[in-house]
């Protein structure tokens, strides 16, 4: 049996990776600061915090996983972007990585940023757009892939390194586009927008579950990017919304400013990752619809 070391499992992808790969046979080692008080039979739950780099190589020596996927980091809703923290998870990474390399792990999935690249070309295509991060954030997470990849060069170690663009569904952040967008509807209040003549590439989170499970299982190296390949304007996305939750408002476009160097379009290529089995399986309204009927289970007393 495979024995994944899965970071940050109970974050947003980790919730729903962690159960994928259980169903498909994995023995799971799940790390977290604070572990979930009703666990799973099937998953190994260790409460760790991963700046703790003793801590983390000795867990890692008695576990001795055969492979890690890796998605711990500050993820704070508008404060990850430029947190001072960045440098530390960079420095905690690269400690967890050498840690696996050393217990003898074969093969580590780490998860990027489409914040990596020059956002100017818009469409990210993994070995030629070229990497310009506008912020702490993805100028740490650059800095991790280049200096993981020269760290595990020698080491026998295998790196897929995973360029995730725009996430989304159950479990997401309350004060991203989708959720803001639902709780204003469901509070009959405006729903508060920018022009939403942006496009970008969002991909279901079960999706983004399998893309990172298929990483796992594959053997090529590299980076990769974890997208849906299709472009979609934020406009859509609100318009859609309203379609499926029956909101009979007008949403307030133009309302909230758009900076200045705010890409109009964000798209990945995704050919790399179709070439090894995966492809994207929820249409765009039927992941919203999910999201939706999530948000309308734990929230049973809010009408919409």
């Amino acid at each position: 049996m495979k024995h994944v070391l899965v970071t940050g499992a109970a974050g947003f992808i980790g919730r729903a990776v962690v159960p994928l790969l259980a169903a498909e046979g994995w023995r799971v080692s799940a790390i977290s600061r604070r572990p979930p008080a009703a666990g799973q039979p099937a998953i190994d739950w260790h409460a760790v915090d991963l700046f703790d780099t003793t801590a983390t190589a000795d867990l890692v020596g008695r576990l001795r996983p055969s492979h890690l996927l890796h998605l711990a980091w500050n993820t704070e809703h508008g404060r990850f972007w430029q947190a001072p923290d960045n440098l530390r998870w960079m420095s905690a990474s690269l400690s967890l990585l050498l840690a696996f390399a050393e217990a003898g792990g074969t093969r580590a999935v780490v998860a990027g940023t489409c914040a990596e690249y020059d956002w100017r070309h818009g469409f990210c295509q993994e070995d030629i757009t070229p990497c310009m991060p506008h912020s702490l954030y993805g100028e740490a997470k650059l800095a991790t892939g280049r200096l993981a990849a020269r760290l595990l060069a020698d080491s026998g170690t295998q790196l897929a390194w995973a360029r995730v663009f725009f996430p989304y569904g159950p479990g997401e952040a309350g004060g991203r586009l989708i959720p803001s967008v639902i709780r204003a509807m469901a509070a009959g209040e405006a729903v508060r927008c920018s022009h939403g003549r942006q496009y970008r590439d969002f991909l279901h989170v079960q999706d983004v579950a399998t893309a990172f499970a298929q990483l796992l299982r594959a053997p090529d190296q590299g980076v990769f990017n974890i997208a849906s390949g299709t472009p979609v304007s934020l406009r859509q996305i609100v318009l859609t919304l309203a379609r499926l939750a029956g909101w009979a408002g007008t949403p307030d476009f133009g309302a909230i400013a758009v900076p200045d160097d705010d890409p109009p379009l964000l798209v990945g290529d995704i050919r790399r990752l179709r070439a090894l089995g995966w492809q994207p399986t929820l249409a765009l309204d039927d992941g919203l619809a999910d999201t939706l009927t999530h948000w309308r289970h734990h929230h049973p007393s809010r009408s919409l």
